[in-house]
């Protein structure tokens, strides 16, 4: 097993028992043995159980943030950016369900404190994800087709702490929409919430 494949093998476990037994009740020597690897192995690749959890952190949020810029490099205008943007949320996290389980339920609280702290590249990351929405409504709000009746950063961390709120939720089981019409909800609410008297009005779905 090459050294990528071990890294990985101790991710993927990791992960998998990070979501049935909690962070705080999967040992190293655990998943070392469910991965195949000696636990040395993952101490030299990830320094300890955190270090797992913040490289875990940092892939999902890295795909996160590319998802979102892909949308914004699009040329569509700011509503249907923000319609995009509703959808393709809700749809990373379906198909990431494992990893967001253990990030919104199961995040220690020292690595908040150390790790989030202001400036830190973790903290830079979920800043980050609030200037994407921002850009997406600032677009909308230059083209015409979003009113913004409150600041743009505001109306972005919002819009992002809905999204949030309603994630953990589903994730906890306390949703029981599926996730696509989580996102088709998401949609239409905020196009109607930031509706442009200059936008065409979205057509009904057909039932």
């Amino acid at each position: 097993m090459t050294d990528t494949a071990r890294s990985r093998a101790i991710l993927t476990t990791a992960s998998r028992l990070f979501a049935e037994k909690g962070y705080g009740n999967a040992t190293t020597s655990e998943i070392a043995r469910a991965a195949g690897v000696a636990e040395g192995t993952l101490y030299h690749h990830f320094g300890s159980k955190d270090g797992i959890f913040l490289t875990l952190f940092d892939e999902t949020i890295d795909g996160f943030l590319a998802g979102i810029e892909e949308l914004l490099g699009r040329r569509t205008t700011g509503r249907e950016t923000l319609a995009a943007l509703a959808r393709f949320l809700f749809d990373y996290v379906s198909r990431h369900q494992e990893r967001y389980l253990i990030l919104l339920r199961d995040f220690p609280v020292h690595l908040t404190v150390q790790q989030f702290a202001k400036g830190s590249p973790q903290r830079e990351k979920l800043d980050r994800v609030t200037e994407l929405f921002s850009r997406v409504l600032a677009r909308g709000k230059a083209d015409g087709t979003l009113e913004l009746p409150f600041p743009v950063r505001e109306t972005a961390e919002m819009l992002r702490g809905t999204f949030y709120g309603t994630t953990r939720l589903k994730m906890l089981g306390l949703i029981q929409a599926p996730f696509p019409r989580l996102g088709r909800m998401a949609e239409s609410y905020w196009l109607k919430a930031l509706a442009s008297r200059r936008a065409p009005k979205t057509p009904r779905r057909t039932p």
